[in-house]
Parts: C-alpha cells; structure tokens; sequence
C-alpha cells in the first residue's frame, strides 16, 4: 500500500494470525456475502480485500525443531516479501519453546555454556529462515538484558563484551550454514553511542544484504541516536550495492514513519538509490486479538496528538447477535462488515460473542488502518506544504536529509541536539 519512495511498515504477522488465515470457515458462520476467510491474507496477490506484500514473521514463536503449516509457510516466495526475525527477543528473555537450557537468574557463564551447547536451536533458526524469508535478522544476543528491567533474565549476568563474543559466534555459524537463499541482515544494537560503535565495529565483518537497527542504535536511542548509527555505519560502507536494507525494530508510530522515509530519502540521494528502510510492529494483531479493539485513523494536524492512532472497544453484545446493522469503520473489511459479523455466539451464558474468526476480522482491519496512516502521513510530510505536519516534526525532516550531506557529522548532530531530543528523545 506505501509507496516504494518512502519507509516500509511491515505487519508483524503473529502465529494466532497465520493459522487463523489458513483454516476454513466454520460451518454456518456468518461471513460477508462474495468473500472467505483467505481473503484476510493480505500479502497474497490472490486477496480480493487489499494487498500489501511486505510483512515480517519471526521464528520465535514457533517450538524449536517443529516446521509450521499455515498461511506464512504455505506462500510461495514469488508472491511477497518476507522479512524473518531470528527470535532473539524470545531467546533473551529465555521464553523459546522448545528450549529449557536457559533460566532466570543464571550465572553468566552458565548463560554462555547453556548457548553455546543450543548447536541444534541454531541450526534450526538458520534452516528455517533460509527456506521461508526472503531477508532475515541475524542471531544477536540482545543487550538489554543487561539493563535492571530484565534482572529476571537468563543472560542479565553477562557483560557486554560476552553478549558481544555469542553474537560474533552466531555470525561464524551463520557463515557456515547459510545457503543461499536468504539476505542477511545484520543486527546492530547498543546502549549508547559508545556500545553501539563498539557492537558495529564487533559486528561489521559479516557479509549481509543489509541491516537491522534495534535498542539505542535504532529508535531506543531518539532520531539522535538512530542518525549517529547510520551515519557511522555509512562512513564505514556499510550501504554499498547489495546491502540495500535497513531495517528498524519494533515501531510503528506515524511520526517514526516520516522520521525513517527521512532517513531513506537521505541515503538514497546521498549513497545508495536502490535502499528500502523498513520498521515493524505486532500492535494491530494485539490491539486486534487480545484486547478486540479497532484502529481508527488519525485526525492529523500541525498539533503532535492528532497523528495518534486511536483506539475503541470494537461493538460486543448479544443484541448485535444476527444484526444487520454496519460495523461502522473505514477499512475494505469494515466496509463489508455488520455487527453480525462479528457477534456469533449464541450461548446466553456467555458474554463474549466474538469467536477467534471476529479477531481476524478485527486485525484485518486494523493492519490496513496503520497502513494507511502511514500512507497519509508520508503524503503530508512530503506531497504539501506542512501545515498539517508540526512544525518541529518538519524542521526536523529537513535537518535528517541535510545530515547526510555534512562532512562532520558528529559536530553537526550536536548542534541540533535540542531539537533532535525535542521530537524524538532516547528511551535508552
């Protein structure tokens, strides 16, 4: 849906998703007359509903050793893009399936021993990312599990520099055992500026087809922060021919969305015109599928507030049981949608009418509404005069650009600091 000129939103498809998709309906459930449930698969060509064929889908939510049957596997890799994360969220927090070796509270070289003997989670991890993704993040060892927030974790002991030697170690293993099939890309992470040059410099060895950008060398770190990755990873020809991806972490804000098509205006003027930066999140599958609430569209306006995505209670009650009546919502979906369609249970005793198809239908619609507020962002940021933008928002838009033609750089990013910090702070 987001024009090729401007940062990517991939959806990050859960697995309560990809299966949903992929089974039949039930017998006798109501569904909007000329439609079924495969049409929901939005990055298939073949949906009637709409199309957007770049999403991402990580390894980590399935069991180690076990090879998934849904609507993610199941797609040929003509059809769409597939970014594939590694897991190294789950394997940080030590909440893999299928991999018990890691405990919270573990002595860090318990830690180190437990990883370095999972030969058999890293075998599958590669293996499965070079059958399924067309792009995939590499194994990091995340370094926030150093922070007191994740004490509880299994790698909380380690320092710096081991957390630094596994992902090196994962890199080698990477080399050994890819085939092919699959474009690297290599994480690049910190804590501040000096871990994060002290991590790309660990870490810029490895062949790749690109980047991902996460903790303070991605938005943790503010626009500051995230413009001192790049930039350092530039000067180091990091974005030659071929390595023309940049992926960042865990996002998905309109504001981020215009900083990031920014930063890739910046890069394709200045170093590489062929690079795609991306940025992912699972917020409308959750919002959708766990708290069964629907996106509504920003309002937008010069005032930050109006670029929000909202949020409502989507309509649940046993008089919008066999309704008619329109859901009321502006998506494809929505459109074709009534309260009916959503409110199937019959049982008296149960106050929740919605089945596991009403989420899917509720995600649908919420995915598309974070596309196309991005879409309308983007076009506002960079098709008008910016009177709908805030004023800091654009001066800033300008400044990113700009960056990417100063010599000294370094100098330069503090000058803007105030405003830099102003719009998009560290959280690091």
């Amino acid at each position: 849906m987001i024009s090729d000129q401007y940062a990517v939103y991939l959806p990050a498809v859960s697995d309560m998703y990809a299966t949903g998709v992929g089974k039949p309906l039930p017998d006798e459930r109501p569904f909007p007359n000329g439609y079924t449930v495969e049409d929901l698969v939005f990055w298939s060509k073949r949906s009637r509903l709409w199309n957007h064929r770049q999403v991402l889908h990580s390894v980590g939510a399935y069991s180690v050793g076990s090879s998934p049957d849904n609507a993610i596997t199941r797609m040929g890799r003509d059809d769409y893009v597939l970014v594939g994360d590694s897991g190294g969220f789950q394997i940080g927090k030590g909440s893999l399936k299928g991999f018990d070796s890691l405990r919270a509270g573990m002595e860090a070289a318990s830690a180190v021993e437990a990883w370095r003997n999972a030969y058999h989670v890293r075998e599958w991890i590669v293996g499965w990312l070079e059958t399924y993704a067309h792009y995939a993040m590499t194994l990091d060892m995340p370094l926030w599990a150093t922070l007191k927030a994740n004490e509880q974790t299994p790698f909380h002991q380690c320092s710096i520099q081991q957390l630094t030697d596994m992902t090196v170690s994962n890199l080698r293993f990477i080399e050994k055992h890819r085939q092919g099939r699959t474009k690297w890309l290599n994480v690049v992470q910190g804590l501040d500026p000096q871990t994060t040059r002290d991590w790309w410099n660990a870490v810029k060895f490895f062949d790749c087809g690109g980047y991902s950008l996460a903790g303070a060398a991605g938005t943790k770190g503010g626009i500051e922060g995230i413009l001192r990755s790049v930039l350092l990873m530039r000067d180091d020809g990091a974005f030659s021919a071929g390595r023309d991806w940049i992926h960042v972490l865990g996002v998905s804000t309109t504001q981020w969305a215009i900083l990031l098509s920014a930063i890739q205006r910046g890069i394709r003027k200045q170093v590489n015109s062929n690079l795609r930066v991306s940025y992912d999140s699972a917020s409308p599958f959750q919002v959708g599928g766990r708290y069964e609430q629907a996106a509504l569209t920003p309002k937008f306006g010069a005032h930050p507030t109006l670029w929000n995505i909202q949020f409502e209670q989507a309509p649940q009650a046993k008089q919008f049981v066999g309704s008619d009546e329109p859901l009321g919502y502006d998506s494809p979906i929505a459109r074709v949608l009534t309260k009916g369609h959503l409110n199937v249970v019959t049982d008296e005793w149960n106050s929740r009418k919605f089945d596991t198809v009403s989420n899917l239908l509720l995600v649908n619609h919420n995915v598309w509404v974070y596309l196309n507020a991005f879409e309308r962002a983007n076009a506002l940021a960079f098709e008008t005069d910016r009177t709908e933008v805030p004023p800091s928002w654009a001066e800033c838009l300008d400044l990113i650009e700009e960056a990417f033609t100063v010599e000294n750089w370094d100098w330069w990013l503090e000058g803007y600091r105030g405003l830099l910090n102003a719009v998009a702070p560290a959280e690091i």
